[in-house]
């Protein structure tokens, strides 16, 4: 098997993050950040980096499949690799409705709830026939993406400024505002995961990190400069790059930007599907999960895993709130990511050179910004996982 190079894993780490997030999330979080959008940004890809770093600081050790859940087993207990695991659903759940809901809402608004239902079934149908995303995919997918995003921040630039807008926000707007737009940052630690995937892996996992993150922190910087310059006070939709092209690029028709989004939207669903799908099978054989979980069709897709994951989607497209999944899915995953940096923060110091430092900072921001999400997010969230886990320790305490 050919091993993957750093530009096949850079090009895996832009599709996962040039997904849904970048066409939806400037606009609400402009909403809460105001004049500060740009250093909420930072921070966001800051909390990415940090993140990232410790996953692949762990991955180099444990060789397993399973991303934090693993990690916290290995380091914690099976406690902690429980709570990683379900949050990781949690919040993935969450990141499908939100992705489902921003591609329906560009490519038929007005329709979002039916349209999204449809586009969860049918690349649940996908995976369920064996069909996931290559390496040469994920070159494609963010090839088409970058594409579309150089040419809309090149004619921006040429554009007339709007009106002035945004207001120093209170410190948990701020927060609030920097929890959103970790969603779209969300799949960077796909290629700390590639692990022997990829050639001389502890050199090129960590460059490929880098350069895809910082491609992607230079496209969201642009654009959250932009943004609020051409559009001023009519930014804070949940279709903010349809708005700027319509600025920008007068001469195209409005639905022209709807292939892109579908472009990015349905490719990351599609890998997210199968992501969760696969690592509740990996939960079902540690009966974290009920077994069932892990029965597998003849070409390895864990079919119920699918079609129960699959149905939880559809039942939080049900709620219609974009903003609402999005608070919901940042939430768990950056508790998901607090675990993967206690596990870093534990892991034995031969074992790995890194400070530990950063372990701290990662978790401690992880934290603080998970908090800061939409209360109805974290309500909704932190019921859920608490219920998940009280369950699980009923079940147990019966075994």
């Amino acid at each position: 098997m050919r091993k993957l190079s750093t530009l096949d894993a850079t090009f895996i780490g832009l599709a996962a993050m040039l997904g849904a997030g970048v066409f939806v999330v400037f606009g609400p979080a402009f909403e809460l950040a105001g004049s500060w959008l740009l250093p909420a940004i930072l921070l966001a890809g800051l909390i990415a980096y940090l993140n990232a770093a410790s996953i692949s600081q762990l991955a180099a050790k444990v060789e397993r499949s399973g991303g934090a859940y693993t990690y916290g087993r290995h380091y914690l207990g099976n406690g902690w690799g429980a709570l990683a695991g379900l949050s990781f659903l949690i919040g993935k759940i969450g990141s499908a409705a939100a992705i489902a809901l921003t591609f329906a809402s560009y490519v038929t608004p007005g329709y979002e709830i039916a349209t999204a239902i449809g586009s969860a079934i049918l690349m649940m149908a996908i995976n369920l026939a064996g069909i996931n995303r290559t390496a040469y995919g994920s070159k494609v997918l963010a090839t088409i993406t970058l594409s579309f995003l150089a040419i809309l921040i090149l004619a921006s630039l040429l554009a007339p400024a709007g009106e002035p807008a945004g207001n120093t926000p209170a410190p948990l707007d701020f927060l609030g505002a920097v929890a959103l737009l970790f969603f779209a940052f969300a799949g960077y630690a796909r290629v700390a995961t590639l692990g022997s995937e990829v050639a001389d892996a502890g050199r090129n996992v960590p460059r490929a990190i880098g350069i895809s993150l910082a491609i992607v922190l230079a496209i969201y910087l642009a654009l959250g400069y932009l943004l609020p310059s051409r559009l001023g006070g009519s930014l804070g939709g949940v279709t903010p790059l349809a708005d700027l092209a319509a600025v920008s690029l007068p001469e195209l028709p409005a639905s022209s930007i709807a292939p892109f989004v579908a472009v990015a939207a349905l490719g990351s669903l599609l890998a997210l599907l199968a992501g969760m799908s696969r690592t509740a099978a990996e939960m079902a054989s540690d009966s974290e999960l009920p077994r069932v979980f892990a029965t597998k069709l003849r070409n390895g897709a864990p079919w119920v895993a699918e079609v129960v994951i699959t149905s939880l989607v559809l039942l939080l497209i049900l709620s219609g709130g974009v903003v609402f999944t999005i608070g919901l899915s940042s939430f768990a995953i950056l508790l998901y990511y607090a675990i993967a940096n206690l596990a870093a923060l534990r892991q034995p110091r031969s074992e790995t050179s890194r400070a530990k430092f950063w372990n701290l900072a990662g978790l401690v921001l992880c934290l603080a910004v998970a908090l800061s999400v939409p209360l109805s997010s974290l309500l909704l969230g932190a019921s859920v996982i608490s219920v998940a886990m009280f369950l699980r320790w009923g079940l147990n305490a019966l075994r």
